[in-house]
């Protein structure tokens, strides 16, 4: 799915993470913009929609696929 994202036209940002676990919201997390979080543990649906939602405003993030995990 990626190679037909990376192919399209727009502006996109994929985000990679390990698992889903239902907990709060930490703001603490590690990512990686271009690869995976290296022995990234599962990470909360909270915090990778947190992290998507700054994406938004990151030009860095901006065409790239960014990692997430603890």
């Amino acid at each position: 799915m990626e190679d037909e994202i990376k192919r399209s036209p727009m502006d996109w940002t994929v985000v990679r993470p390990p698992k889903f676990v239902n907990k709060p919201l930490t703001g603490a997390y590690r990512t990686c913009v271009g690869g995976n979080v290296p022995r990234g543990s599962p990470i909360s649906r909270a915090d990778v929609a947190h992290l998507m939602l700054a994406a938004l405003d990151d030009p860095a993030a901006t065409r790239q696929a960014v990692g997430i995990a603890y």
